[in-house]
């Protein structure tokens, strides 16, 4: 435990204190410099930092307000109604999950460009309009691009406190003259409150925290948030402001973690127990003609999360330049012609491979101590495997190469693939607990006590019993592990150089330099890479389920037979037999039915049963 803690600290707690040594140091990370407060001067002194402050705080509200609400609404229709295409959505969900980011940014960029997009264009061409329908390069792009991607979260979120409501609470409402819309409000809203508040306090956060869409939406138009803001002190300043970004990433730090406290300690006080010993219906809702109403919301969210973004970004590859009629395969031949596309797309394997399995070990390690140990060092272990999850992706990585640049022995990793590695790895261990910690506690501890008793040592009990058990989920979290490590951009643009880029900073690179078919094609190319491994792992896990069934059906002892099973008289009461009747004491007398007489031990169960 000792030895995981203090792993733990160096890897998530340390980017966030060498943030605030950062803040308040006068000069660039490495070299010598004295304390001081100028940097915090130079950032909340300037006017335009609550201009970006306001800015973020809108976006947040946006997007809380826009993917709560949807969220809910098809989270209700698929847990609670016959509308029909309700067993799309989920499949969807998922899908929308695991698309980067930048998926939504560069398709939405080609998509509502306000000269050339598609959906511009075919307006105009419709219309005969000058003027286009919607300019995505504006504030309502972010928010309902950024939208559709944190509809997906309050989906999960909502959809299983829904399916396990007790439907009586609801037929009491309707007995007393309700409608449904009524009922809806004043019965399922506020049985679902601990669940609403934390949908929108992730959300709040998810709107705080989002760096890809506002970077390729919001810059261009002059739009600015606190990330692109802390990025830009960085990328955009000759010399580098690391002090300024550090002092504007302490106060997005401190925001996100009070939000997360603040919803714990809401949610801790109250009692929303809805789910009793009672019988519980699951009858789902007609609601009539209102299906027809759900059916189209799942349509519109299906197009505008998926498929059309989907379509534009495979049809605009094809393209010589973004709008143009002839399509042809001219964009993926100049990128495989380029060696820093091969040269990225093997970075990215790489990355992906090492970076998910690193993460999915890491995670298994401390899992397994924090689940079997009664230290007080658990707690503090498990709250700082969940820093990065409270930390956005740009604040990590620039604590992270504060944290590298400032020791001497770790400072040449800096703009290598190995920190590149490490930065990835550290912001997937929140999401990778969340695939081995349930898994891990499904098994039971009689099974390790039986290793250990019959002589089997910590590591090979580890390995023999518990590592064969949990091999589906911990396959499944690698290979989901990989996929969005593989679509991160914000860990590479601070910490990777020419050298370590990874596909996702080459396709911001390219879609800056005007090239967004190219940027197109290489996306597809990623995408078409992590659909196949992503039926690669489930063709694996789906393996070695059925193989882990078969193991236990083989070696599971089959039940006697009726003819076969004779019970005794009942063994006589302690008070009867002059002595007590524990386990240790009551044994069954030699059996005819099995050679040599061999006893049967009777457990105080009131009858023996022999073979």
């Amino acid at each position: 435990m000792l030895l995981l803690t203090v792993v733990a600290f160096f890897l998530f707690a340390m980017p966030i204190v060498m943030l605030a040594v950062g803040a308040i140091r006068d000069a660039t990370p490495g070299r010598p410099a004295q304390w001081s407060f100028d940097a915090f001067r130079r950032a909340y002194g300037d006017a335009g930092t609550y201009s970006v402050l306001g800015d973020s705080v809108l976006l947040a509200l946006g997007v809380m307000v826009i993917s709560t609400v949807t969220g809910l609404l098809l989270a209700f229709i698929v847990a609670r109604t016959d509308t029909p295409l309700r067993r799309l959505v989920t499949p969807s969900m998922m899908l929308v999950i695991a698309l980067p980011p930048l998926f939504y940014g560069i398709s939405w960029a080609m998509l509502g460009n306000p000269r050339i997009g598609t959906i511009n264009s075919f307006w105009q061409d419709l219309t005969g309009s000058e003027t286009p329908l919607w300019d995505t390069y504006s504030w309502s792009g972010i928010v309902v691009v950024t939208s559709l991607k944190s509809t997906a979260f309050a989906y999960f979120l909502l959809l299983g406190p829904l399916m396990a409501m007790n439907r009586s609470l609801e037929e009491a409402s309707r007995v007393f003259g309700a409608g449904r819309l009524r009922t809806f409000l004043r019965i399922d809203v506020p049985l679902l409150g601990p669940s609403l508040l934390g949908v929108c306090i992730l959300s709040f956060v998810a709107g705080l925290e989002f760096f890809d869409v506002p970077l390729l939406l919001g810059t261009p138009a002059g739009i600015d948030v606190f990330a692109t803001e802390i990025f830009s002190q960085i990328r955009d300043r000759t010399p580098a402001d690391y002090g300024a970004a550090g002092a504007l990433s302490l106060l997005l730090a401190v925001v996100v973690v009070a939000l997360v406290v603040l919803q714990w300690r809401i949610l801790g006080s109250r009692d929303f127990t809805t789910v009793t010993g009672k019988n519980d219906r699951t009858d789902r809702w007609s609601i009539g003609r209102w299906r027809w109403a759900g059916t189209l919301l799942i349509v519109g969210y299906v197009t505008l999360a998926v498929a059309l973004p989907l379509a534009q970004l495979v049809a605009g590859s094809f393209q010589p330049y973004l709008g143009g009629g002839v399509y042809s395969t001219i964009n993926y031949q100049l990128l495989f012609s380029e060696p820093a596309t091969t040269a990225a797309l093997r970075t990215t394997a790489i990355v992906a491979f090492v970076g998910g399995l690193c993460a999915i070990l890491m995670t298994l390690l401390i899992s397994y101590a924090i689940t079997h140990s009664r230290s007080r060092l658990r707690r503090a272990l498990e709250v700082m495997t969940w820093l990065p999850f409270a930390m956005p992706g740009i604040i990590l990585a620039l604590g992270i190469a504060w944290l590298f640049v400032s020791i001497p022995g770790l400072r040449s990793l800096y703009g290598s693939l190995g920190i590149v590695v490490i930065g990835l790895m550290i912001s997937a261990v929140p999401l990778a607990t969340r695939a081995v910690q349930p898994a891990l506690r499904q098994v039971g501890r009689e099974l390790e006590e039986s290793a250990r008793v019959s002589g089997a040592r910590p590591v090979r009990m580890f390995f023999s019993i518990v590592v064969p058990l949990i091999a589906p989920s911990l396959l499944a979290g690698w290979f989901l592990v990989a996929i969005l490590v593989s679509g991160n951009l914000t860990i590479p643009m601070l910490l990777s150089t020419t050298d370590s880029a990874t596909v996702p900073l080459v396709v911001y690179n390219l879609h800056s330099q005007g090239e967004t078919s190219q940027a197109a094609a290489l996306f597809v190319i990623l995408l078409g890479a992590l659909l196949a491994l992503f039926v690669v792992g489930s063709l694996t896990v789906w393996l070695i389920s059925r193989s882990n069934r078969r193991r236990r059906d083989r070696t599971r002892p089959e039940a006697p037979s009726a003819d076969q099973v004779t019970m005794t008289r009942p063994i006589p009461a302690a008070s009867e037999a002059g002595r007590s009747t524990s386990g240790a004491d009551v044994a069954a007398e030699p059996s005819a039915a099995v050679p040599g007489g061999l006893p049967t031990v009777v457990k105080s169960s009131g009858f023996r049963r022999e073979p």
